[in-house]
């Protein structure tokens, strides 16, 4: 598989009129809201958890991709991700640290190598590396071997 050099992706964002909106990203529709607690009707995610989401997402496609690669059998993975935010005195609301814990499950001759992936996606997923300087991210890995 060839990799471009270049990638653009693009967001249009309507508001609903109501405390969320509706997002276009290319041939893909996703909609927003605000959580109860700050206002909203909660009718969608707010943009937190879809920012988390593209952090998981982000990870799971970075493992897939050097899966394929390396001709690698994988049982499963499962990626999650929480974000630690606070309000602060002057700027509001900061995302102070996330962690992103990566459970895959292999069978004893491909342990390793599904280790190899973890670590890569860990080490290479753009997203997670291009934010990592202004947030901390702490990266937890654990490969079950299933017997």
């Amino acid at each position: 598989m060839r990799l471009k050099k270049h990638l653009t992706y693009s967001a249009e964002a309507q508001w609903d009129h109501k405390t969320g909106g509706v997002v276009q990203l290319e041939e893909f529709t996703q909609y927003f809201d605000t959580p109860k607690e700050h206002g909203g009707n909660q009718t969608a995610p707010c943009p937190d958890q879809l920012f988390m989401a593209s952090l998981a997402g982000c990870i799971i496609n970075t493992f897939n991709y050097y899966r394929v690669m390396l001709k690698v059998e994988t049982i499963d993975l499962k990626v999650d991700v929480s974000s630690n935010i606070e309000l602060t005195n002057s700027d509001g609301y900061r995302v102070k640290g996330i962690s992103i814990d990566m459970q895959v499950w292999s069978d004893e001759d491909n342990e390793l190598m599904n280790q190899k992936c973890a670590e890569r996606a860990r080490d290479f997923c753009h997203i997670t590396k291009s934010i990592e300087e202004a947030i901390p991210i702490d990266v937890s890995i654990e490969v079950h071997v299933k017997r």
